[in-house]
């Protein structure tokens, strides 16, 4: 016999059965993927309130996973006809997928799913094919609507719609379709991208023109031709700023433009064509130090990257001159100026412009022409050690160190600033002197260095006159004088 104790906790369930609680609600009537709402006449919208629907375990999970209410749609067209399905105004932002096949064998339709964002999804549907659409997240209030859509009117090359520059469009390419014998470019990785074509007929005088893209999966490609199957691709540009592209047109003819993307982006996708900016090429100069004794290096150079590499044509100022060439170029200067350079520019579609710069030319050059060191000293001995300078541009503040060798490294014994005036053939001589220690007589001979250097911010052009080092003076021990020896 069951005891007292189950009979009361069986008691407690019935009475908590009986006993009124709280209202849970009643699932949806197309709950189930086998309930679904069957739906016979386009346009459609339907409300659903989600908070009693369930998920079943056979539900499909390709779209997404997280979804934990959702009810069910169907629909099968009698036509060829693309769809689009849309769960916008819902109450939060709903995951939607459309599905082919029975039960527990549901396959997903190519880019027919919206996860999360309560974007439409558009596709191409077969007549006769049934068609299931599960909608759903938590919960709230599901909004969905199903409809035909046209597909875009240019989305045939023969179809291609007529532009005049500037032009600008957001194309809808989840109404467009991938055409046979579509030409390659080398701006699409997945050639059999949806598209839709645009024609556009130069003027009478030739244009530079810009195509561009805006869109991570997005490209649009220029060709010339008659006819799908015998296109040429003139250039191509990709959302991606890995390509940018200009072209320069020829008077009279058609330029077709393939417009690709991806059917699923999340990014806003646009597509321009404008005439190409003026040119504003900028001239670059290195060098070192722009002397009559280096080479001044010119840069032709644009912010602008359709402009590609530069053509230029030089002219130094100086009654030199290069013709045309790519890339930079350098000169030597023969006497030191201000120079006006002209660079003219050329880009790689035939945009021209000319621009204009200074160099100076400015040569200074001090060198140490005459070193005069003892040949002998005694310990304790303080002999002059002279430094001749030379200068034939500019006065110059030039300052000489004079350095003394240990055997093994060189010790700063003395430094001088001087002026030295421009003269064809004086000198200027820095005078120093030197006093001979015991060390230098322990080591028997001694070695001076002289460096000559000029003042911030000149710079000597030509450092090898700028250090000298002498022949070694041989040192002997102090003179023993005769009160030292008594």
């Amino acid at each position: 016999m069951p005891s007292a104790r189950s009979l009361a906790v069986a008691a407690a369930v019935l009475v908590g059965v009986l006993v009124p609680g709280v209202a849970h609600a009643a699932p949806p009537s197309n709950d189930d993927f086998s309930t679904s709402t069957q739906v016979t006449a386009l346009p459609f919208s339907d409300d659903q309130d989600l908070t009693g629907a369930t998920r079943a375990p056979d539900d499909p999970s390709w779209c997404q996973t997280s979804i934990e209410r959702s009810v069910w749609y169907s629909y099968t067209p009698t036509e060829d006809v693309i769809l689009r399905a849309t769960t916008a105004g819902s109450s939060q932002n709903m995951i939607m997928s459309a599905n082919t096949g029975l039960r527990g064998e549901l396959r997903g339709v190519d880019e027919a799913c919206s996860t999360g964002a309560s974007s439409p999804i558009t596709f191409r549907a077969k007549a006769g094919t049934t068609y299931h659409f599960i909608a759903g997240y938590y919960g709230g209030t599901l909004k969905f609507a199903l409809d035909t859509v046209a597909p875009a009117p240019n989305d045939h090359f023969a179809q291609a719609q007529p532009v005049t520059l500037p032009f600008t469009a957001q194309p809808d390419v989840t109404v467009a379709s991938f055409e046979a014998d579509e030409p390659e470019s080398t701006c699409v990785y997945e050639e059999q991208r949806p598209s839709v074509w645009y024609a556009y007929t130069a003027p009478a005088e030739a244009l530079s023109v810009v195509p561009k893209v805006q869109g991570s999966t997005a490209a649009v490609t220029v060709y010339t031709g008659s006819d799908i199957a015998g296109l040429t691709q003139v250039t191509c540009a990709d959302g991606n700023v890995s390509q940018r592209a200009v072209f320069r047109t020829t008077p009279g003819t058609t330029y077709y433009l393939r417009f690709t993307a991806a059917h699923r982006n999340y990014q806003p996708i646009s597509v321009s064509l404008t005439e190409a900016p003026p040119l504003q090429p900028y001239m670059g100069v290195s060098g070192n130090g722009n002397t009559v004794y280096s080479d001044v290096v010119f840069h032709p150079g644009s912010n602008n990257s359709i402009d590609g590499e530069l053509t230029s044509e030089w002219n130094f100022g100086d009654g030199t001159t290069l013709p045309a060439q790519k890339g930079s170029v350098s000169h030597r200067y023969q006497a030191d100026g201000t120079y006006q350079v002209t660079m003219k520019a050329t880009s790689a579609d035939g945009r021209t412009a000319t621009v204009t710069g200074q160099v100076k030319i400015e040569t200074h050059d001090v060198g140490i022409t005459k070193f005069v060191v003892p040949a002998s000293a005694r310990a304790g001995q303080s002999k002059p050690i002279t430094v001749h300078v030379a200068n034939t541009r500019y006065l110059e503040k030039t300052t000489v160190t004079l350095y003394r060798s240990d055997g093994s490294s060189w010790d700063e014994v003395g430094k001088l600033t001087l002026d030295v005036a421009a003269h064809p053939t004086r000198k200027v001589q820095f005078p120093f002197s030197y006093t001979f220690t015991p060390e230098d007589a322990a080591m028997g001979k001694v070695a001076f260095r002289a460096v000559a250097s000029l003042q911030y911010p000149a710079q000597d052009a030509r450092m090898l006159d700028n250090e000298v080092i002498s022949i070694a003076t041989t040192v002997h021990p102090a003179a023993v004088t005769n009160s030292a020896m008594n």
